[in-house]
């Protein structure tokens, strides 16, 4: 899968059950989730983030604050009760249009569409924060190494992230994504489908490290729904006060 074909495929899941697509409970799909529902599960999981970072020393400025995959802007518009200016980015055209729809704070927060393979459209050392929950774990891992190297440049000396991605493990750890993707769309007659793919923590960290950063603290748990097949990473990054630009 190309960006382009991402792209395609994450604006078809987003035309008409956008909450669903970004939190796929059962019980709320075909637009079941109540706006205010839905959105409370961002500020609560952004509140249980920021503890998380502050029990192992990391309280970022609050001054400017990216969300990578931001969908409809779940996680944006919490995290806009916490910093001046917000930008949310997503690949998909009809996620941003929803998010522009839901957006409370225009006057801190902006939606971007980026179609493309990195972030290459935005300025170094911008961000005092970057949040990127179930996003990363559906771009192939070419573009999710891509994006994380532009965390580390787009992150400010001594600007900090929340990065959460999957691994794969036991035997969906030996089947290609390429053939993964092929039964998937398969399954679903040819249609959008939510794609998965792992990326280890390992290569992550190596990432981290040579955009300048660290690796603070690390939190692996399986993957519910899907133990048998990945677990899920929560990496909380701390980048170096001088290099690593």
């Amino acid at each position: 899968m190309n960006i382009d074909d991402a792209s395609r495929n994450w604006n078809d899941l987003g035309e008409n059950d956008p909450l669903w697509v970004v939190l796929t409970d059962p019980e709320k799909k075909g637009n079941r989730w109540r706006e205010a529902d839905f959105f409370a599960t961002g500020r609560d999981q952004i509140r249980e983030l920021f503890q998380k970072m502050a029990a192992v020393g990391i309280s970022p400025l609050p001054v400017r604050a990216l969300d990578f995959g931001c969908g409809v802007g779940r996680l944006t518009q919490a995290l806009a009760e916490r910093f001046d200016s917000v930008d949310g980015v997503d690949i998909s055209a009809s996620m941003i249009r929803h998010a522009k729809k839901y957006n409370r704070v225009p006057d801190r927060v902006e939606y971007h569409l980026n179609v493309r393979s990195d972030l290459a459209t935005f300025p170094s050392a911008q961000y005092d924060f970057i949040c990127s929950l179930i996003a990363l774990q559906h771009t192939p891992p070419r573009f999710q190494r891509a994006y994380l190297a532009d965390f580390m440049r787009l992150l400010k000396p001594g600007g900090s992230a929340c990065i959460q991605t999957i691994h794969a493990h036991g035997w969906r750890s030996w089947v290609a994504d390429w053939l993964a993707d092929f039964i998937r769309k398969r399954r679903n007659g040819g249609a959008a489908f939510i794609s998965l793919y792992g990326l280890s923590p390992g290569c992550i960290r190596q990432l981290v490290e040579q955009g300048g950063g660290e690796v603070v603290a690390l939190e692996s748990t399986p993957y519910t729904g899907w133990e048998s097949r990945y677990g899920t990473d929560l990496f909380i990054i701390r980048k170096s006060l001088i290099g690593g630009i």
